[in-house]
């Protein structure tokens, strides 16, 4: 790693893990096109386990917010997701890989800017489990179908909610990336240089949940994952 990627990794998963620690998502979303285009290893085991960091403190420390019923409809749709996630990433190169995380960012941000939910209902619960466990392997991106779904849920009860889902994807999921080869030793280092700016955005972050009432908060956020994500497709594509 050079001077020049360490601070991008460390400032990235910083100003991500601030958004994941306000809204219940978020690290995957804002560092992942800037750090695939560093190392396609990052995604998805590094970026996906990293903000685990941050799930486990909304599920701690707002347990009793949680909708249960609806984490409970989550889990029946995350085999299949993880299945489908499993066999696309035995089929994918790097550079495949790099647009997917792009192309998937991208649509997401947008989705979420143009303000697309969905009716929460049981099946759509479940449906966003499966999504969600989909995209947490291929893209390190769980949390945008949770959000859709989930829409109608305060900030104090969607963050436990989607935190216990993802945790229970990654914890499928990286014993599932860890026996189909998709998680070695480089990834663990690779999941070590993204500690740092984990922990200080967690910290940091305690100071900007009172603020998410802020109208410019969100639709930021969205913007800068929208650009980072065409970035990496056009890097992958025209470089």
């Amino acid at each position: 790693m050079t001077g020049v990627e360490i601070a991008i990794i460390i400032g990235l998963t910083m100003a991500g893990s601030i958004v994941h620690g306000s809204v219940g998502i978020g690290l995957g979303l804002v560092a992942a096109p800037a750090l695939v285009a560093i190392d396609p290893g990052f995604a998805p085991g590094p970026l996906l386990l990293a903000g685990q960091i941050v799930g486990i403190r909304h599920v701690l420390a707002e347990f009793d917010g949680a909708d249960i019923d609806a984490w409970k409809r989550g889990l029946l749709g995350v085999p299949i997701g993880v299945i489908g996630a499993l066999l696309v990433l035995e089929l994918m190169s790097d550079k495949l890989l790099a647009i997917t995380v792009g192309s998937l960012t991208a649509l997401a941000a947008a989705l979420l800017l143009g303000g697309w939910n969905l009716a929460r209902t049981p099946r759509a619960e479940t449906v966003a489990g499966a999504v969600c466990a989909f995209s947490s392997l291929t893209a390190a991106l769980p949390g945008p179908p949770l959000v859709c779904v989930y829409a109608d849920m305060k900030p104090s009860t969607m963050r436990p909610t989607a935190s216990l889902l993802i945790l229970s994807v990654t914890s499928l999921g990286f014993f599932a990336l860890l026996a189909t080869g998709n998680f070695g030793s480089h990834e663990f280092e690779l999941l070590g240089w993204l500690m740092p700016g984990v922990i200080a955005g967690l910290i940091a972050s305690r100071w900007v949940r009172p603020h998410l009432d802020r109208l410019w908060f969100r639709p930021l956020v969205l913007v800068i994952a929208l650009i980072g994500g065409l970035a990496l497709v056009g890097r992958q594509l025209f470089l």
